[in-house]
């Protein structure tokens, strides 16, 4: 649910959060801190239950980039959203490009191989999901070997996609007037943010 909080809303959002809420059963809100705060510290909470690894989110939902995000959904997006999918890890939480290390979380790597197997072999995709499911990490670890090459070169493609993509927005947003689009600045951030990144992780693949 989507709440309107007086004094609430003035708690800014960081990654390092201090306060935490809750409602009781008449709705009312209550605030408290996490561990004692010394004097003078900042007060902050989290607009994202706790997981930060979407500053996307926070920026088309509130209006601000958070920087402190350790890690940015990678943008791989499958139509339709079935639930063996979901089960797979597919979800804008799980499937993660790290900006620090440049790696992809696993959910990456396995939601990649099952869709590269439901379009090649639906025999191996319902294989892998059925190891998925059971924890049978021999099985399952064994496909990702088989087809690594084939999951590989699909992220490859898809990161060097998206970032031809960023490329081709900030090139539309050339000349274009700050008073009449006083959101750009901020986009153009949040944009650049996304592509260093995926930088990171095509740093990355190219070692593996």
């Amino acid at each position: 649910d989507v709440k309107i909080v007086p004094f609430g809303d003035y708690f800014n959002h960081d990654t390092n959060w201090e306060i935490q809420g809750q409602y009781d059963d008449q709705g009312n809100y209550y605030a408290y801190t996490t561990y004692d705060v010394p004097a003078g510290s900042p007060l902050r909470m989290t607009y994202t239950a706790g997981d930060s690894s979407n500053p996307s989110f926070l920026f088309a939902r509130y209006g601000f980039l958070d920087e402190s995000s350790p890690a940015t959904f990678c943008k791989i997006l499958i139509e339709p959203v079935t639930q063996e999918l979901v089960d797979m890890g597919y979800s804008h939480e799980r499937m993660l490009f790290y900006r620090g290390s440049g790696e992809a979380s696993e959910e990456v790597w396995d939601v990649l191989l099952y869709k590269i197997l439901g379009e090649n072999n639906p025999e191996h995709q319902q294989i892998l999901y059925a190891a998925h499911m059971i924890g049978d990490y021999d099985t399952k670890q064994a496909l990702h070997n088989q087809y690594y090459s084939e999951t590989l070169s699909a992220l490859k493609s898809h990161v060097d996609g998206f970032l031809a993509e960023l490329e081709d927005l900030s090139n539309r947003t050339v000349g274009r007037d700050r008073n009449v689009h006083p959101r750009l600045p901020i986009i153009l951030q949040h944009n650049e943010f996304v592509k260093q990144v995926f930088l990171a992780v095509r740093e990355n693949l190219m070692y593996k």
